[in-house]
């Protein structure tokens, strides 16, 4: 009840990090008749893949464009990788008509389910496109934001399970549910693998690629969480920011159209759709009396505010201020309710915003290992100021799980994998800023975008919030973009996306645009209809995207803004 009850706050972006978006609706039809002889328990445990349990196998009838598939859920016995036995539940999903290929994915949050976290478009199409689908819980069962599961008592933690959600659970997975779907088929190879995930699902994406390399051709990471420190001291400063200086929803609609009033248009076409939140100069202090206090103004300047410890040592860069009334947006993520009790542990009582919930648990599991540490009295950071000592403290016990160098990608990339990577530009959850600036760090490693792009591609999705949802256009194709690329060496020069009515596209649609590699901007023809794709180009060579005004700078954006020198 309490899964479905998160689901009905009606986000994309939140359903899609608690495991029960628009999945709910994509799920094949109730179990028929048995055709699939294979699918039974009995069949599947026959075919005896070392360290897998079979628990259930359903014989999926077609419904709609989904086939017929063997819908079965297992377990994988982990060991290891610097830790005792551990156990990951997965589920796989086998087509009767097969194409050869796996599909992997993973969940959002602090794991703990086998709902993915990942391009909607792309988890649609995956059995249609004749996929053997995927997923693990990464070695536990929880709420995305629960991460008490990485305790066995006080001061205590759970080695296998951390060491099995950082990363050992999802490669074991891959080696074991490889195994069965070859077996499940009677075939000698899978001719080609991908992972295809988002935010903890893009983080999962890019330490397979970092630590096993072997397991998948190519892999999409959609606003990857890669460094935890970073992520949830973020998360921290965002949702304590508005503790005392809450914004009522009414506001939020005023402040998006002096956003607009201030950076749309900067493309060519003033159509409710900035390209590049980080070249606005919106000053929230111009709101004030009108539309907010002092205070509310304030708040809103440490969220736009990048992270950063007590020596000025960089963590995470700040948010866009883009969008913040898109439904799925600043509310849930960075308000939710007034609070109830501001000295209390837990100051919004049951009703607390994303960002706190994922920030308060790591906290005190992760990091300090005692549940009953007050985060909202005795974390010490101030607005976006962490203590040293804390963020180090912080770094030593969540490292493990991280892949945000990107000089640990290089290798992946090296053997002729491809890495897709995008973000939604007005993401409240996860930095949109931080994606660009680890593309930024890899174009360096190459030498240029020009040289990068042969080997990864960020593509920047105007108006999209955390992993879907926004007013921008949202969804787009990225596993089709991958396939071209790694199969026929098509790399994608760009991806139209479509805003559909309401996100659901039985409703018609309302817009399409390309979204183009980064760093260009899709320009408009000034003729034809701005809300047509056909209207607006890419262009190799524009670097658009590297400009910063106030507010990037303000986010932390003003590292690099050129074309990298050829090393």
């Amino acid at each position: 009840m309490k899964k479905r009850l998160v689901c009905r706050l009606g986000a994309i972006a939140a359903a899609t990090l608690f495991g029960c978006p628009a999945n709910e609706g994509l799920r094949a039809a109730a179990p028929g008749a048995m055709v699939m002889p294979g699918c039974t328990v009995a069949a599947l445990s026959a075919l005896n893949i070392p360290n897998v349990t079979i628990r259930s196998a359903t014989d999926v009838v077609a419904a709609g464009l989904d086939p017929e598939s063997c819908d079965v859920i297992g377990s994988v016995a982990t060991d290891g990788e610097g830790a005792g036995p551990g156990a990951a539940t997965f589920r796989v999903k086998l087509p009767v008509q097969w194409n050869n290929k796996l599909l992997a994915s993973g969940p959002g949050g602090v794991g703990g389910s086998l709902d993915p976290s990942m391009n909607l478009v792309d988890f649609a199409s995956a059995l249609r496109k004749g996929y053997a689908f995927v997923t693990t819980d990464s070695g536990h069962q929880s709420a995305p934001t629960d991460a008490s599961w990485s305790l066995i008592s006080p001061g205590v933690p759970n080695t296998p399970a951390l060491i099995d959600f950082f990363y050992r659970a999802q490669h074991q997975v891959a080696v074991a549910t490889k195994e069965l779907v070859k077996s499940f088929y009677g075939a000698f190879s899978i001719e080609h693998s991908y992972f295809d995930g988002c935010s903890n699902g893009g983080r999962q994406a890019l330490v397979e690629a970092t630590r096993y390399p072997e397991d998948y051709d190519g892999i999409i990471a959609g606003a990857p969480l890669m460094d935890r420190l970073a992520a949830n001291t973020a998360a921290y400063k965002n949702a304590k920011a508005f503790l005392t200086a809450f914004i009522p929803p009414a506001a939020l609609s005023v402040i998006d159209a002096a956003v607009r009033d201030n950076c749309d248009g900067a493309d060519g076409a003033i159509d409710g759709l900035i390209q590049n939140p980080a070249r606005c100069s919106f000053d929230p202090d111009r709101l004030v009396p009108q539309t907010l206090t002092q205070a509310q103004a304030d708040a809103l300047a440490i969220f736009i505010r990048e992270v950063h410890d007590d020596r000025g040592r960089l963590l995470q860069q700040g948010s866009p201020v883009s969008d913040l009334n898109a439904a799925g947006g600043f509310v849930p993520w960075a308000e939710s309710i007034r609070p109830v009790d501001l000295v209390s542990a837990q100051p919004w009582g049951a009703a607390a915003p994303i960002s706190w919930r994922l920030a308060d648990s790591s906290i005190r599991y992760f990091v300090m290992r005692d549940p009953n540490f007050n985060a909202n009295l005795n974390w010490p950071e101030t607005d976006g100021v962490v203590a040293t000592d804390a963020a180090r403290l912080y770094d030593k016990r969540t490292r493990l799980g991280d892949a945000d160098r990107a000089e640990q990608l290089v290798p992946y990339l090296r053997r002729g994998n491809k890495v897709l990577l995008y973000h939604g530009y007005s993401d409240p959850g996860l930095s949109p800023f931080g994606t660009v600036s680890f593309y930024q760090d890899l174009a360096e490693l190459f030498g240029g975008y020009r040289h990068v792009e042969e080997h990864a591609r960020l593509f920047m999705a105007p108006g999209q919030l955390h992993c879907g949802g926004g007013p921008g256009p949202n969804s787009f194709d990225t596993l089709t973009a991958l396939e071209n690329w790694v199969e026929h060496g098509v790399a994608p020069e760009g991806i139209v996306a479509t805003k559909y009515v309401n996100d659901n596209p039985a409703g018609g649609v309302v817009r399409t645009m390309p979204l183009c590699k980064f760093p260009e901007t899709a320009r408009y023809d000034g003729v034809g209809d701005p809300y047509v794709a056909a209207s607006w180009r890419c262009s190799p060579g524009d670097r658009s995207l590297l400009h910063v005004g106030p507010n990037g700078i303000q986010a932390g954006l003003n590292r690099r803004a050129r074309e990298p020198h050829r090393r």
